[in-house]
């Protein structure tokens, strides 16, 4: 897996988990971020977000950059190059 699908995939998961952000919109709006910038991450389309970016997420989630990614799927063992 790349950075950026690790990205994607632990937002995803935090979605999923959320009680009430339950879709890209609802991030984008609580996160204080254009949808079309969600989206692209969550598309893939955006490869590298900026630490700006993912810190409005984390604070969407009520969480920090550390929370964010002390996660298995950040793991060096699962990360492969882009």
């Amino acid at each position: 897996m790349t950075l950026s699908q690790a990205i994607q995939q632990r937002i995803k998961n935090l979605i999923t988990q959320s009680s009430d952000i339950r879709n890209y919109h609802q991030l984008a709006t609580k996160a204080g971020l254009n949808e079309s910038v969600v989206r692209a991450i969550l598309s893939g389309e955006s490869k590298n977000p900026s630490t700006e970016t993912m810190f409005f997420i984390c604070v969407a989630f009520g969480m920090t950059l550390s929370e964010f990614y002390n996660d298995t799927l950040f793991n060096i063992d699962n990360i492969e190059d882009n």
